[in-house]
C-alpha cells in the first residue's frame, strides 16, 4: 500500500514538474513571439524611415583644356566649343588671308559639378533627381556658373517619366567619344533642352523614347539670330522619338525629330491709302503673322563593343537642325506684300561619323566625320533671307580626329589632334554653295582632368 502511495506521488510530482515546464516553455514561445513582431515593426519603421531620406551623390570634375589653332575657326564659349574653320577673308591688295592666324586658347570653365539625388517612392514610383552645371556660360566680363542638366525623373516597372532640363533624345542615344569640348559636333548633334520625355523599356533588349521640348539653352538661328522665341511663339513643343535594341555586344536604333518654329510675330504689309484729294498713296503697316517653318529629321545608329574596343556611328538626316549645333538653318522662299506673310524653306544636310575606340588605361581614339549640304528645296528671295548657323556659302565639311588618352586613377591626361576641312564657296540663292575652295584647319588639344 505504502509502494501504491509513493508511486501515485511520484507520478503527480512528476506531472506538475511537466506542467510547469510546458507553461515555461509556452510563455518563452509567446515572448519570442512578441519579440519577433516589435523587432519586425522597427526594422518597417526604420525602412520606412530610411526610404523617405533624400540620398546625395555629388559627381564632377577638375578640366583644363589647352587649344592650338592653325586659322580663326567658328566656335563658341571661349573658342572652346570647336565647329569649323572661318573662310578665307582677303586683306585690301588681296595678297593675304586674314584668317590665317596662329591662336591658343587655356582654359578651365568646362569643370563640372553634379548631384545624383535618390529619392523617397511616390505610389509604386521610385523617385530620383539631378542637377550638373559648369561654368561656361559667359558674361560681359568673365564666365558664369550655369545649369547643364536639371530634372526630376519617377521610374516604374518598365516606364520611366523625365521632366526638366537633359539631353536631346538624339544626342542621348549615342554620342562619340573624343577629348575635345565638342563631341563630334557640327558632325554629330549636340544639344540639351527643357523637355518632357517618357521611356518604355519594351522587353527583350528593346526601349522606347518619346520626348516634347523647347529650345534652351541650345536655339536656333533666324531673323533675330539666335533665340529661343521661334520656338515660343510657336506654341507647340519640338517633337522627338527614338526606338533603341541594347545587346551584350550590339546597340541599333532609330530617331525621328519633328520641329516647327515661327519665325516673325509681326510683319510690314504694303497698304492702298486714298488721300481726301482722291489720290493714292502705298504705305507699309504692322501687320500679325503666323507664319511657320517645319523641319522633319531622322537618324540610325549602332554600336559594337567587345573587350577593350568600342566602334560606334550615325548616318543622319537634318531639316533646320541649327539648334543641334549643326551647320543649318532656313529661309524666306516668299513674301505677300499685302498680308504681310511669309513663306519659309529649311535648309537641308545628310551628315555621318563614325568613332573608334580601344584601351582602358591607355585608350586609343579615331573620329572621323562628313557632311554634305543640299541646300533648300525652293529657292530664296535673296541671299540675305535665309539664315544659317556656321557658316551660309559650305558645300560639304569633313574632319579627321585621332586622340590619345591616359588615365590613372581619378586623373586622365589626353591629346588629340583635329583636322577639318570646309568646302566654301559663292552664298547660293537656294542655301547650297557649290565649292570653289578648300579651307582646312588644325586644332591640337591638350587635356587634364581630375575626376570626383
Amino acid at each position: 500500500m505504502r509502494k501504491s502511495l509513493l508511486s501515485i506521488l511520484i507520478a503527480l510530482m512528476a506531472s506538475n514538474c511537466v506542467m510547469a515546464q510546458s507553461e515555461v516553455s509556452e510563455r518563452e514561445s509567446i515572448k519570442q513571439e512578441i519579440k519577433n513582431e516589435v523587432l519586425e515593426e522597427l526594422k518597417a519603421e526604420v525602412k520606412t524611415t530610411d526610404d523617405n531620406k533624400l540620398k546625395f551623390k555629388p559627381y564632377g570634375f577638375i578640366r583644363n583644356y589647352f587649344c592650338y589653332d592653325t586659322r580663326e575657326c567658328v566656335a563658341v564659349m571661349g573658342e572652346t566649343f570647336y565647329m569649323i574653320p572661318q573662310d578665307v577673308r582677303l586683306n585690301e591688295d588681296l595678297s593675304e588671308d586674314l584668317n590665317a592666324v596662329n591662336r591658343v586658347t587655356l582654359a578651365a570653365f568646362t569643370t563640372r559639378f553634379g548631384v545624383d539625388i535618390a529619392g523617397p517612392n511616390i505610389g509604386k514610383a521610385t523617385s530620383s533627381a539631378k542637377i550638373e552645371a559648369d561654368f561656361s556660360g559667359f558674361g560681359s566680363n568673365n564666365t558664369l556658373f550655369r545649369v547643364r542638366q536639371a530634372f526630376v525623373k519617377l521610374a516604374w516597372e518598365d516606364v520611366a517619366l523625365t521632366v526638366g532640363q537633359t539631353w536631346h533624345p538624339m544626342v542621348i542615344q549615342l554620342l562619340p567619344t573624343t577629348i575635345g569640348f565638342s563631341p563630334g559636333a557640327p558632325f554629330a548633334q549636340f544639344n540639351r533642352s527643357p523637355q518632357v520625355n517618357v521611356n518604355v523599356n519594351m522587353g527583350k533588349g528593346w526601349s522606347l523614347l518619346a520626348a516634347a521640348m523647347y529650345q534652351h539653352p541650345n536655339t536656333s538661328v533666324g531673323p533675330m539670330g539666335a533665340t529661343h522665341d521661334y520656338a515660343r511663339w510657336n506654341l507647340w513643343p519640338e517633337l522627338c522619338t527614338s526606338i533603341k535594341h541594347s545587346g551584350e555586344n550590339f546597340l541599333f536604333g532609330a530617331s525621328v525629330d519633328y520641329l516647327t518654329l515661327k519665325p516673325r510675330q509681326t510683319s510690314v504689309a504694303n497698304r492702298s491709302v486714298v488721300a481726301e484729294d482722291g489720290t493714292t498713296s502705298i504705305e507699309s503697316v504692322t501687320v500679325r503673322v503666323n507664319d511657320r517653318v517645319s523641319g522633319l529629321s531622322a537618324e540610325m545608329f549602332a554600336e559594337y563593343k567587345s573587350g577593350l574596343f568600342n566602334l560606334k556611328g550615325e548616318v543622319f538626316y537634318g531639316e533646320n537642325t541649327a539648334h543641334l549645333t549643326m551647320i543649318s538653318g532656313f529661309g524666306a522662299t516668299a513674301y505677300d506684300e499685302q498680308t504681310g506673310s511669309y513663306e519659309y524653306a529649311p535648309l537641308r544636310s545628310i551628315t555621318s561619323w563614325l568613332n573608334a575606340t580601344y584601351g582602358k588605361r591607355v585608350i586609343v581614339g579615331l573620329f572621323g566625320g562628313f557632311s554634305q549640304n543640299l541646300g533648300a528645296k525652293k529657292d530664296f528671295i535673296s541671299t540675305n533671307d535665309f539664315w544659317a548657323k556656321g557658316a551660309k556659302n559650305t558645300d560639304y565639311l569633313y574632319r579627321v580626329s585621332p586622340s590619345l588618352t591616359y588615365t590613372i586613377k581619378s586623373l586622365a591626361l589626353a591629346l588629340e589632334a583635329d583636322y577639318t576641312v570646309v568646302g566654301y564657296g559663292d552664298v547660293a540663292i537656294n542655301g547650297h554653295s557649290k565649292a570653289l575652295r578648300d579651307v582646312g584647319a588644325w586644332r591640337v588639344c591638350a587635356m587634364v582632368k581630375y575626376s570626383f
